[in-house]
């Protein structure tokens, strides 16, 4: 079970790093999210450090189980907190579809986190 754990983990990772990086460097597509989210960008690139600092925890708590339990927590804290911010602006369904699915498999990360401690 922990390959599984370390295959969720290497894929919830580079979801994050990639979001991250993008909200980071100001790529187009984020920035009008963050416009139609009607989040102030300076708050949004906050939330890209996070998803960059959670990418590298989820890694690291392969070593220290303790830290990827917390950080996968975190994570899904985050994601409630995306679906909230979509509901808010009264997305569809396919606009709020990416934060349920990277949710789900943040959730699943955490939960084999926990099983293989």
């Amino acid at each position: 079970m922990f390959l599984l754990t370390v295959i969720f983990t290497l894929a919830t990772a580079g979801v994050f790093l990639t979001a991250g990086l993008g909200k980071l460097q100001g790529v187009p597509r984020q920035v009008d999210l963050a416009t139609h989210l009607n989040v102030p960008w300076d708050g949004y690139r906050l939330v890209g450090v996070a998803e960059i600092l959670g990418a590298f925890g989820l890694l690291v708590g392969l070593w220290a189980s303790w830290l990827g339990i917390l950080v996968g927590f975190c994570l899904f804290v985050l994601m409630v907190g995306a679906l909230v911010t979509h509901s808010r602006a009264e997305d569809s369904a396919a606009r709020t579809a990416p934060a349920i699915v990277v949710g789900g498999v943040v959730l699943i990360t955490l939960l084999l986190r926990v099983a293989t401690h």
